[in-house]
């Protein structure tokens, strides 16, 4: 009898064995960022708060990343956003400075090992990735296998020299989102003039059906497996559509300030502004004065068409109600001017000149809104 019973736990013991799960290898991911930038030339870099964002929601899902140059090796790290929570995270509780101390040469990786890539941003991406051979190569290998793909902001300049087997460019007839010539042209001023082709541009060149939301806010463009983003404001989301399409189950996150407060306003565009002063009344830890009243002070002058202009004159005017600056009053005040709001243009003029009495527009602004000659 005791013979049988252990042949029997012998047994249940092996099935258990044979039927349990398989354990599974975390996924991987190649992270690209641009070799370009260096001391002296900072803004032609990659761009730290991009990686930062993307490189948390890695970390956080389990994903195993490298990070991957054009050169190999140390590469440039700034330290003027040390003050953000999410890059004081990444800086602090994981391994990504020592692997930006000693990134891996493209020409060293080992393509094959990758569940996915993500393209970081950030004007270096514009000189250094389209040019080199072995990350021309790595990406193509990737888009000739149609294998997961996601760049962000500038990151799809390093696509749009990529050719499949029949010599086609990969982004011909896909949609696909970057980096615009309105936010180039708004912000790019430093870089615009050194930079070899606008991005826009040479994506509608190569055949690309190009997408894209209003200057400044998010917006990700998914073509089957390949994912690009508009600006930094969708590096975290576009991360996670990448995971989608690598097959891993998505943690839960609060959002980045930054992000949150850029969905808050398309969303506002979209639906209306009570949308900013219910966020604010209701959550405002959630979000980032600062970068609303950064929107608001460029969306009118970047607005194309009227109806839009009135748009972010709207929310111009609820973002006025919880952030307080003489520039970007004076700004506001033009714009009701421009758009024939007479009356609110005297009231905001009433109160610039209590708050700001010796400001130096405020001649200006009188001569605009009493009309004198």
């Amino acid at each position: 009898m005791r013979f049988i019973i252990t042949l029997l736990l012998i047994g249940l013991i092996s099935f258990s064995i044979a039927h349990a799960e398989p354990t599974q290898n975390p996924k991987k991911v190649a992270v690209l960022v641009s070799s370009y930038g260096e001391e002296g030339r900072e803004n032609l870099s990659y761009d730290l708060e991009e990686l930062a964002q993307a490189y948390l929601v890695l970390h956080d899902n389990g994903v195993s990343i490298d990070i991957l140059s054009p050169k190999g090796g140390a590469v440039l790290v700034k330290n003027n956003k040390d003050d953000l929570a999410y890059i004081k995270r990444f800086k602090t509780e994981t391994p990504a400075l020592n692997q930006l101390a000693s990134t891996i040469a493209t020409k060293d990786a080992v393509t094959q090992s990758y569940d996915g890539v993500l393209v970081i941003g950030g004007n270096g991406a514009m000189f250094d990735l389209p040019k080199d051979k072995a990350t021309q190569n790595l990406l193509t290998h990737f888009a000739q296998n149609d294998r997961p793909m996601a760049a962000v902001c500038h990151g799809p300049a390093a696509l749009v020299n990529i050719r499949l087997g029949d010599g086609s460019y990969f982004v011909a007839g896909k949609k696909v989102n970057a980096f615009t010539n309105l936010e180039e042209q708004a912000f790019g001023g430093d870089v615009i003039n050194q930079l070899p082709f606008l991005l826009e541009d040479k994506l509608n060149e190569n055949g690309a059906k190009f997408v894209s939301n209003a200057p400044m806010l998010p917006y990700i463009a998914v073509d089957k497996n390949l994912i690009t983003a508009q600006n930094p404001g969708a590096v975290a989301k576009a991360t996670e559509a990448l995971l989608a399409k690598m097959g891993v189950e998505i943690k839960a996150r609060k959002p980045y300030k930054d992000e949150a407060t850029l969905l808050l306003i398309s969303q506002a565009r979209d639906a209306g502004s009570y949308l900013i002063d219910i966020a604010i009344k209701t959550q405002p830890e959630l979000y980032d004065l600062n970068y609303m009243a950064l929107y608001g002070f460029y969306a009118y002058d970047l607005a194309q068409k009227k109806s839009d202009k009135l748009k972010e004159l709207e929310i111009m005017e609820t973002i006025d109600n919880y952030f307080e600056h003489p520039m970007y009053q004076a700004k506001l005040i033009k714009a009701q001017m421009e758009q024939g709001f007479q009356s609110k243009a005297e009231s905001g003029f009433d109160k610039f000149k209590l708050a700001y009495p010796e400001h130096q527009l405020l001649e200006q602004l009188d001569a605009l809104v009493n009309k004198q000659p």
